[in-house]
């Protein structure tokens, strides 16, 4: 019998860099074999600044999850997110031979691809290309055109564009440190594939996906990711914000946050106060609950403006009755589901990695989203279709830099 095959999930983010190692057991449910977190102080805004920093958190984080999994690993799926995505919204169109009147895989392939041309900078390439509908002749809104007869061909898709030094810059880290990339996955996809149910996939939802040095937004309707964007504000800004605002030195501020932080304090928690070390030799400084809520609200209501933008910017607000869903390490702040809710003006829900064989609670926090996400999306696109790497293979068209995920987003319903 043949070993199932294992998936290195690979996150690295501004203040942590997470490994994930999973493996499907049996073929009937995903195991994860290992975890492993190191703190990252080489990426500013989600792109590489230090290399030799980078490197390092990237070895420290594999070499936890090697050991708690017991396996080596040799190639990873990296996460790419980032201020320097752009999204666009394309449509692409070709003619069926006359002797050609069924849809087939090819047909598919090559509308996709013509969604795909776009002008675009030398320094700037094509990350993704999200199906979002396709019509066939005079029959719109079609998820899956395969075996439907038809003259023309169309597609409305969803482009994301990045700039090319900063993956590059990326793969160099994981080459640096004895690895080779076997594919790459847009960080709000993994993060929504851990997070999402179908059901609120095809009714309409954004995914806010809060990290350390911006914030994703994926808009999901019909199944299909009809809109990302990137908001560069993080977690590391609020504790930022509160190292200055309430002079403390940055590791005491972080602290302070994860484990006081709060959004919109009750009133009766005011006058409360929390001794913490300063920078007189650690001497204790009594910092008032009041003000350090007021630093995190004023943040986080910046924040969630800035998502609200977006969401109307995409012209897709009136199509999430399932409101929003948050996850990332920035999300666990008290009382941010709340506000969240009355800042968006949408119902707003907790969003965490689902219960997996191997995974125990602790690991189910909403910073691990990402790492488990990418595990998950790999394994998918492996069952459907067979994974094409998305490093090694550019030459071959964006339909092989997306592989089995890009079909999968096509067909859903087609596994």
């Amino acid at each position: 019998m043949s070993r199932s095959p294992t998936f290195v999930g690979l996150d690295v983010g501004t203040t942590k860099t997470c490994a994930v190692i999973g493996q499907e057991y049996r073929g009937a449910q995903f195991h994860i074999l290992g975890v492993g977190t190191a703190p990252s102080y080489g990426l500013k805004g989600g792109q590489v600044v230090d290399v030799v920093l980078t490197v390092k958190a990237i070895d420290e984080a594999i070499y936890r999850a090697e050991k708690a999994a017991r396996v080596r690993a040799s190639q990873v799926i990296t996460g790419i997110a980032g201020g320097h995505l752009q999204s666009h919204s394309q449509r692409g169109e070709v003619h069926l031979p006359p002797n050609e009147r069924e849809v087939r895989e090819r047909h598919v392939g090559a509308v996709v691809r013509g969604a795909t041309l776009l002008s675009l900078s030398e320094d700037r390439e094509v990350v993704a290309v999200i199906p979002k509908t396709f019509a066939t002749d005079h029959l719109t809104d079609v998820l899956d055109p395969r075996g439907l007869t038809a003259r023309r061909l169309s597609v409305e898709a969803h482009v994301i564009t990045g700039a090319t030094n900063a993956m590059s810059n990326l793969e160099h880290c994981v080459d640096q440190a004895g690895l080779s990339t076997r594919g790459r996955v847009l960080q709000p996809l993994a993060s929504a594939r851990a997070c999402l149910t179908p059901e609120q996939r095809r009714e309409g939802v954004v995914l806010i996906d809060i990290g350390g040095g911006t914030t994703d937004v994926a808009l999901f309707v019909d199944d299909a990711c009809w809109h990302i964007a990137v908001v560069p504000i993080g977690g590391a800004l609020v504790t930022a914000d509160i190292a200055r605002g309430l002079r403390l030195p940055t590791k005491v501020a972080e602290a302070l946050k994860v484990e006081h932080g709060s959004v919109a304090l009750p009133p009766d928690d005011h006058e409360a106060t929390v001794a913490v070390p300063g920078f007189d030799h650690g001497a204790p400084v009594a910092v008032r609950r009041r003000d350090l809520s007021e630093v995190v609200t004023a943040r986080m209501e910046e924040l969630l403006h800035l998502v609200l933008h977006e969401i109307g910017r995409s012209g897709y607000y009136e199509m999430l009755p399932a409101g929003a869903v948050l996850t990332g390490g920035g999300s666990r702040l008290a009382g941010l589901r709340n506000f969240a809710s009355d800042v968006l003006d949408m119902p707003v829900t907790m969003g965490q990695p689902p219960a997996l064989w191997g995974l125990g609670e602790n690991l189910r926090a909403p910073e691990f989203s990402t790492g488990i996400g990418l595990v998950l999306t790999a394994a998918a696109a492996e069952e459907a279709d067979g994974w094409v790497s998305g490093a090694s293979r550019r030459n071959q068209g964006v339909l092989d830099r997306l592989g089995g995920w890009m079909r999968s987003v096509v067909s859903p319903s087609a596994r």
